[in-house]
């Protein structure tokens, strides 16, 4: 069943050795099981400069599937200890990445819970940072906000 979820996004950003300031972002969404994987999925907004596209996080055992749709699509492929190319369309322009994972932590239950991913993103064959991305979910009937 489809429940309606308060998202706790957390983004942090090194490049250099050097760590920007983290940036969270807490949104409405959804968030569900199906055939065994978790689903969370939200509507970008002007906030992230993603207006008009529709992210959707499928989390499986070892894997997790960022998927975007609408006017900016995409797909990232998280596997821990592999590499996978991607194209990653910007308003900008497209840009063809690779993205190695080193961390994926799933704590996520029916109830919530937490999915927490750390990975090198390399663009023409060249380290520009890691990320590290939390998403915290919260049933939004609860209507705390974990940060």
């Amino acid at each position: 069943m489809k429940k309606d979820v308060i998202i706790s996004i957390r983004g942090l950003q090194e490049s250099q050795g050097e760590s920007e300031d983290p940036i969270t972002l807490v949104t409405a969404g959804r968030f569900y099981r199906k055939n065994g994987l978790y689903y969370i999925s939200y509507d970008e907004t002007e906030l992230t400069g993603l207006e008009g596209t529709r992210t959707t996080v499928k989390v499986g055992p070892d894997t997790v599937k960022v998927i975007r749709t609408g006017l900016y699509p995409s797909e990232l492929q998280f596997e821990l200890g592999k590499r996978h190319m991607s194209l990653y369309h910007t308003e900008f322009g497209d840009l063809s990445i690779v993205v190695s994972t080193n961390h994926i932590r799933n704590t996520l239950t029916d109830d919530g819970g937490e999915l927490d991913v750390k990975y090198t993103v390399e663009v023409a064959n060249t380290p520009v940072g890691v990320n590290h991305l939390t998403l915290n979910i919260k049933n939004a009937e609860e209507g705390a906000i974990c940060q």
